[in-house]
C-alpha cells in the first residue's frame, strides 16, 4: 500500500502528490484498478497513475485548474484513445472519473 511519500517521490508538487493519494485510495477498492502505480512523464510534464498490466492512466486533476487539449492528445497517443481517466478532485473531496474517447476534440466556434 503506497503512502503520501511514495507519490511525493515521484510528484513535481505536493498538491499534486495529496490529490494523487486521495485518488489512489478511492481506485484501490476496485479490483480492476488495483495495484496502480504513480509515475511522472518528464516530456509531456504530467503525473499519473497506471496499472502495470494495462495501459489504462488516471490523471489526478484538481477542480480548480484547466485541462489542456494538448495534454490529453498527447496521453491518447502514448497510451491509445480510449485508455485516458481523468480524476478530478473537488474541494469537498468528490473524485469525478471522466474517460477520455477517441474524438474528442476542443469546442469550435
Amino acid at each position: 500500500m503506497l503512502q503520501l511519500r511514495d507519490f511525493q517521490n515521484v510528484c513535481p508538487d505536493d498538491l499534486t502528490a495529496a490529490l494523487a493519494l486521495q485518488v489512489y485510495n478511492d481506485l484501490k477498492r476496485d479490483e480492476r484498478c488495483g495495484h496502480l502505480q504513480p509515475h511522472y512523464d518528464d516530456d509531456l510534464k504530467v503525473f499519473y497513475l497506471r496499472k502495470e498490466d494495462t495501459q489504462a492512466a488516471y490523471i489526478p486533476l484538481i477542480h480548480t485548474k484547466g485541462i489542456h487539449f494538448s495534454l490529453v492528445e498527447a496521453m491518447q497517443d502514448k497510451f491509445g484513445k480510449n485508455n485516458i481517466f481523468l480524476a478530478i478532485v473537488d474541494n469537498t473531496g468528490n473524485i469525478l472519473y471522466y474517460q477520455v474517447t477517441e474524438g474528442f476534440s476542443e469546442k469550435k466556434f
